[in-house]
């Protein structure tokens, strides 16, 4: 089973959608807002060099990563599959 894990902040509306469009396909995810957690403000950055979210981070069985920039349904589907 995949890991999704989508970098977000409380007030972005792209995040909002992101994050409905992965519970109507009945994925679960971690979320990680990075405006409560500098760690996590952190990882965004190392992980896609930037500061915009959101980033989903998915994760396969084998451990490869991932990263998809922005609400992007066709590459999450494609992703996820």
């Amino acid at each position: 089973m995949k890991k999704i894990i989508i970098y977000t902040t409380s007030w972005c509306p792209w995040c909002q959608k992101t994050k409905k469009f992965l519970e109507g396909l009945g994925y679960f995810y971690e979320e990680r807002n990075v405006e409560v957690n500098p760690q996590w403000e952190k990882e965004l950055i190392e992980k896609s060099g930037q500061m915009g979210v959101p980033v989903t981070l998915i994760i396969d069985e084998n451990g490869k990563e991932k990263l998809i920039i922005g609400y992007d349904p066709l590459s999450l589907r494609e992703a996820l599959e």
